[in-house]
């Protein structure tokens, strides 16, 4: 079955370059200039992929995800000139599989559209479930998932507070956030930067988040957490809570 994207960009040219690799990774594309006009085309047409700028008319690339992420599983991969400190986190937060800067390069993104899975990913309980587990009071639901939870910089594990290195924070925070979702090693990467980059991480970025992951699990399973760190396939690292 041919995979579907939608691609959200007001920029004429833009939107044709992003409409040229799509096709040519087997993607059948749709495309809009207009946030709200994106949350009902992707209702309509169930994107496997979504790219998503984040200045465009109607609403903001961000209110766009959150808005998506009630109903759709579609990967969602921002591709935005905001590239300032914080502006992938806020992305992630709304619901972003990854954050790409503008300018990029094609096969930047081609890289980043042949790491996704064939078939999106479906889970048990629907989206409008995700995040059912009550986290701890002060905690909102997009920083909490199954027993883990992220409260003013403080990871907890049903509540109780565990010391993490700075790389441990980075890899479980993204993980938090995609609400059972998988991010791939190459975005997990992205996130252990101390500063905004766009070009592919090496060999030894993706070497560390592997270590990263590694201590996590050791130390989910010393706080007794329910909520496990899952491999996908080689390619990146997902959240399963029971």
């Amino acid at each position: 079955m041919e995979r579907t994207a939608v691609i959200v960009e007001d920029q004429a040219d833009i939107r044709s370059l992003l409409s040229a690799i799509l096709e040519s990774s087997g993607f059948a594309v749709h495309a809009t200039d207009n946030g709200l006009d994106a949350v009902e085309l992707i209702r309509t047409v169930s994107p496997d992929v979504t790219t998503l700028d984040v200045n465009i008319p109607g609403i903001d690339g961000f209110e766009v995800a959150r808005r998506v992420r009630e109903f759709s599983d579609t990967y969602i991969i921002f591709i935005s000139a905001f590239v300032e400190p914080g502006d992938a986190e806020r992305g992630r937060a709304a619901g972003g599989d990854e954050y790409l800067g503008k300018p990029f390069r094609p096969r930047d993104l081609k890289a980043r559209l042949a790491a996704i899975p064939s078939q999106r990913r479906r889970h048990d309980a629907a989206m409008d479930d995700i995040g059912a587990v009550a986290p701890p009071a002060g905690t909102s639901p997009d920083s909490a998932y199954g027993d883990v939870s992220i409260h003013e910089g403080d990871f907890r594990v049903a509540g109780a507070s565990i010391d993490l290195a700075p790389a441990e924070s980075a890899v479980l925070r993204d993980l938090v956030v995609a609400h059972g979702r998988t991010r791939t090693k190459h975005d997990l990467a992205l996130a252990l930067r101390s500063r905004s980059r766009t070009d592919a991480p090496d060999a030894d970025e993706v070497r560390a988040v592997e270590r990263s992951v590694e201590s996590l699990r050791q130390k989910l399973a010393a706080a007794a957490a329910s909520t496990l760190i899952l491999s996908d396939q080689g390619s990146g690292y997902r959240l399963e809570r029971p």
